[in-house]
């Protein structure tokens, strides 16, 4: 890669901010109701019938890590917005562009939602040469921070100094391997940027599982890791904290200084919210706002965001789609210089 355009991508990303199967299903987990929604127990089989009933839209198998945040969201959700009857729909398929493709395609009537993860979803529309979706898209709001944390083993890389060190120590040779979840995930492109601040050479592995498995057996010194993916293994010692992307420490993880901190200006929050088709009229969106807001800032949410990983974090969309546009066009822009994967053209 060319040195300017290296020093380029770090710093687009340091303003970043921060299908063919087919499964349906209730609304499980939730506040206080031992595994199922309260509006869900209460309706049971009408509730599809219902004038208030949507659809949350997943775009990841039934299990995964989207889906399973989703569904752990939508009891929230549905306490907090009168009358609405919560639904999960899932569409695997391309990384979450046939998910993105029928929020697209899908009656501006505000019964379908699509649960997202950004950047990840505009990396993968910068990747397939899709980002038309953008417009026909409205990203409603965030409601979750997904911490980036780069990880060591405890015993071998307890702190950023040491990973320094071993770094230096191998960068005539070969580089020491910074691990990675699957490419165009969050945590990867943060490790991309980290890569062109310290002599590290990158290793996407299939999940993130398996990343953070290879630090703690030590056959990987580091990992960039999204915190639900870490948080468990950081609380009992198994993982060090050696740094995490944002701007300031982070209150799952207080103890972890920044990456700026420590000299690297890598800056890159990940969120989870919610998008609709474009064109929803603003009598249907503007209660859902609302609802996604009060979620948010729900007592019981906050704890079971804590216990997995995320922080409580509402971005309306006057605030959260013009990050998002400025992120997309700075992938964009990257893609042309440094791309994050192998291009195919």
């Amino acid at each position: 890669m060319p040195g300017a355009g290296r020093r380029g991508l770090l710093a687009a990303l340091a303003a970043t901010p921060a299908a063919a199967g087919r499964a349906q299903g209730q609304v499980q987990g939730g506040p206080s109701q031992g595994g199922q929604s309260q509006a869900g127990q209460s309706q049971g089989g009408q509730a599809s019938a219902r004038a208030g009933s949507v659809t949350l839209l997943v775009g990841a198998a039934p299990g995964s890590g989207p889906d399973s945040w989703t569904r752990s969201f939508a009891p929230f959700l549905e306490r907090h917005w009168p009358h609405a009857v919560i639904g999960i729909r899932n569409l695997p398929g391309e990384g979450g562009l046939a998910a993105a493709r029928a929020m697209a395609e899908a009656p501006p009537d505000g019964r379908l939602i699509g649960s997202v993860a950004t950047p990840q979803l505009l990396a993968r529309l910068v990747e397939a040469d899709a980002t038309a979706l953008l417009p026909r898209l409205d990203f409603l709001a965030a409601v979750a921070e997904e911490p980036l944390v780069l990880v060591g083993h405890p015993g071998t890389v307890p702190d950023l100094a040491m990973l320094r060190e071993l770094a230096t120590l191998r960068g005539l040779a070969a580089r020491a391997t910074l691990g990675t979840p699957p490419q165009g995930s969050a945590a990867q492109l943060a490790g991309v940027a980290l890569g062109l601040a310290l002599p590290l050479g990158l290793l996407a592995f299939a999940n993130a599982a398996a990343a953070r498995e290879a630090v703690m057996a030590g056959n990987i010194p580091c990992a960039m890791l999204a915190a639900p993916q870490a948080i468990a293994a950081l609380r009992d010692g198994r993982l060090a904290g050696l740094g995490i992307a944002q701007a300031l420490r982070s209150p799952l993880l207080p103890e972890v200084p920044t990456l700026r901190e420590q000299g690297i200006p890598l800056v890159l929050t990940a969120h989870r919210g919610f998008v609709l088709p474009a064109g929803v009229p603003p009598e249907r969106t503007e209660p859902l706002v609302r609802a996604l807001r009060a979620a948010t800032g729900d007592p019981e949410f906050a704890a079971q965001a804590e216990d997995q990983g995320y922080v409580p974090s509402f971005l309306g969309p006057t605030l959260w789609t013009p990050l998002l546009r400025r992120s997309a066009t700075e992938l964009a822009n990257r893609w042309t210089i440094d791309p994050w994967v192998a291009r195919r053209d």
